[in-house]
């Protein structure tokens, strides 16, 4: 390759580099027995919360009820009820003891999932009412949900949608023209290496963990992971998740990425630094070295995910997953719920496209 097209060939690379965009992931608001959340491309959420008056608990609750509305003109409208199907074939649903709709339970992650004018038509009912009642053929009881709060959960999608004043909203209706925002979702450039087994030793990361925060976090049996990801002329690079300390349902990791130069005339060895992220996993927090919790790794699409449970129920916590780019992890999707009460249908709040940029080959150092 001449120098020319090598120096091209780099630009291109620095440029992309430096045009990815910043993650900022949406909030998640709570109205009384109801969380709602929007991510960066306008769609929401919202999803009904265990009643939090200290009286019924879980007492009739056996999953939440979750609206979902896009941004787009599509305007795409579901709600779905999540509870253990069972052997049940069809559900009715009542709110404040009227019956508003009824229909098939299925098998799979959502027994029931109700769409289009049919789903506009049981959320207007779920904006004035104060009960819903989901009941089997026989009357046998499903799941019962309060609708506490889920007024202003929907009219929160209306002014996060900007459908606040249209017809198209739920709650804040009124004459003008709904005009969708310009919500573009963002597209990651991926600098992906060529394939390299090469890997640090066990020597290698007994003396990472030596220098790192969690020497004094592992207890009983740990396990390290490494895993190859890539070269680049002489220079191989390796993700390195060291065991930090775990508990119940939790096991923390921290990420590092190894890097070792080919060199005949030089043994520096593999070199290490924490991994980098253009936002950090949630479960660490900004401003120290990251953290992350029951970690994944996807070795062939190299994405790294972490999702951190607030308790064994799993109906609060974080979920994160990133791609490494050849340089950093950026985050592709987030989702939360910080409401430990019974919501284990996480809201979406981040979401990001990627592309593999062209390949480009650097010559040895």
């Amino acid at each position: 390759m001449s120098p020319i097209s090598f120096i091209v060939g780099i630009f291109a690379t620095i440029t992309a580099a430096t045009a990815q965009p910043a993650a900022q992931p949406g909030e998640i608001r709570t109205f009384r027995d109801w969380a709602v959340g929007c991510d960066n491309g306008g769609n929401c959420q919202a999803v009904s919360l265990v009643p939090d008056d200290g009286g019924s608990g879980f007492d009739g609750w056996d999953g939440p009820v979750s609206i979902v509305r896009t941004a787009g003109k599509d305007d795409i409208f579901r709600i779905r009820v999540l509870f253990p199907a069972r052997e049940m074939d069809r559900y009715r649903m009542n709110i404040d003891g009227k019956l508003v709709d009824t229909g098939p339970i299925v098998q799979g992650d959502y027994p029931i999932e109700i769409v289009g004018t049919d789903a506009e038509k049981v959320a207007k009912a779920i904006i004035n009412g104060r009960n819903l009642v989901i009941q089997g053929p026989q009357g046998e009881n499903i799941t019962q949900i309060s609708l506490a709060g889920s007024s202003a959960a929907l009219r929160y999608i209306d002014e996060k949608q900007q459908r606040a004043g249209t017809a198209t909203a739920l709650v804040a209706r009124g004459p003008r023209e709904y005009q969708p925002a310009d919500s573009e979702i963002p597209t990651i450039t991926v600098d992906r290496w060529d394939d390299s087994k090469l890997a640090p030793e066990t020597g290698d990361i007994v003396a990472l963990v030596e220098k790192s925060r969690c020497k004094d976090e592992r207890y009983g049996l740990v396990e390290d992971q490494v895993f190859p990801l890539g070269k680049r002329g002489n220079r191989f690079r390796a993700l390195v998740l060291i065991s930090c300390g775990s508990g119940a349902y939790n096991f923390s990791s921290a990420p590092f990425i190894g890097e070792y130069v080919a060199n005949p005339r030089a043994t520096s060895g593999w070199t290490f630094a924490p991994a980098r992220f253009d936002r950090q996993p949630s479960w660490g927090g900004e401003g120290t070295d990251p953290l992350l919790v029951n970690a994944s790794w996807d070795e062939r699409e190299r994405k790294l995910g972490s999702y951190g449970k607030g308790r064994g129920l799993g109906d609060c916590g974080s979920a994160e997953n990133y791609i490494w780019d050849g340089d950093m992890f950026r985050l592709t999707d987030a989702s939360a719920m910080p409401e430990c009460r019974g919501a284990y249908e996480w809201i979406s709040i981040w979401r990001a496209n990627y592309r593999i940029l062209e390949e480009t080959t650097a010559p040895a150092e």
